[in-house]
């Protein structure tokens, strides 16, 4: 697929920021590497899973592709144009393309305004619809995602955590986007109400065209709606693939402890001593080499002084993985870890 066919098209896309930290001799500017090299295509109708520990720079890829912030290096396609090339002015214009659901409904609402002055308001900055025609399509959208049209003048408050879900996803579908990132969209929400708002996402991405970037901590929820999953650790990508490919035969090992990680209700005991310890390095003060290799337990001399570049494992799950020793530990353990 040629790349301006893709909805989302990165290519060693980096974001850093100006910070301060403090030294003996008080606080000394630096930069912090948020996210760092990645490269990722999203085609039409695809969801994307990205997974990774909090801290990891899920969010801040999340952002750059929701168009909150503009690349620090690299390029990033977004609906066909570049956007790395743009200054902050024209990329206003790409805005109604992509649209972003927040993890917390309660603050992503603004309380004082009522679910139509909500959904109304990005018609009026990016359409020339009359009033009475974008009242029509925000009752339309309510009653797409579950809600009322009569709910149209409520406040926020008047709904409970999973209503306000829905009420935000429906402001996500009123400039008709192409692109939505969702930003760990259940997981403020109660177990029995996650399932319904992932079933009325998966419903929505059918009857509205829609591809998504789903970042979230929860395996078991990427499992269920993602076609595709990346993983990321300390702002790089170290594995992509299909969710089955993935699933089935990771060869990161940070991937796998992931995976081992994952709670079941009849614990496995082969899991014992095997599920990942520590905390993620710093990224002011990021490893040499691979970022993973202070934690991982294969580590060797290369690990520690060269970056592993993403590496094909198989070509028809689109599967890539960045570790210098994924084929000697597949052949050690015969088999995933």
């Amino acid at each position: 697929m040629d790349k301006q066919s893709y909805i989302v098209s990165t290519k060693n896309l980096s974001k850093r920021f100006n910070t301060k930290v403090a030294t003996e001799k008080g606080w000394k500017k630096t930069t912090v590497a948020a996210v760092s090299d990645v490269t990722l295509d999203i085609a039409p109708g695809e969801t994307l899973g990205l997974v990774g520990e909090s801290g990891c720079g899920k969010t801040t890829l999340g952002r750059m592709l929701s168009l909150f912030y503009l690349p620090s290096e690299g390029s990033m396609i977004i609906h066909g144009v570049d956007v790395s090339t743009l200054k902050p002015k024209q990329v206003k214009p790409l805005r109604q393309h992509v649209q972003m659901i927040f993890q917390d409904p309660v603050s992503s609402l603004n309380p004082r305004h009522t679910v139509e002055s909500i959904l109304t308001e990005p018609m009026k900055i990016f359409s020339k619809d009359s009033a009475q025609v974008r009242r029509e399509k925000a009752g339309n959208l309510l009653e797409a995602v579950g809600l009322s049209a009569a709910d149209l003048s409520k406040y926020p408050h008047e709904f409970s955590g999973g209503q306000r879900q829905r009420i935000t996803i429906a402001r996500a579908l009123v400039l008709n986007p192409a692109f939505i990132v969702a930003d760990e969209p259940v997981s403020a929400l109660d177990v029995s109400v996650q399932s319904q708002i992932l079933n009325l996402m998966k419903d929505i991405r059918e009857e509205f065209n829609l591809t998504y970037l789903f970042i979230s901590h929860d395996l078991a929820v990427v499992h269920h709606l993602s076609d595709r999953v990346a993983v990321m650790y300390l702002g790089r990508i170290v594995e992509i693939a299909a969710r089955d490919s993935l699933f089935n035969d990771a060869r990161h090992p940070y991937t796998h402890s992931l995976l081992r990680s994952v709670p079941t209700v009849v614990p496995n005991k082969s899991k014992i001593g095997r599920i990942l310890q520590g905390d993620p390095p710093s990224p002011i003060d990021p490893p040499t080499g691979c970022p993973f290799h202070p934690r991982c337990p294969h580590a060797v001399d290369i690990c520690r002084d060269t970056v592993p570049a993403l590496t094909t494992v198989n070509s028809a799950a689109r599967h890539e993985a960045a570790c210098h020793r994924m084929d000697d530990i597949k052949q050690q353990s015969g088999g995933p870890l």
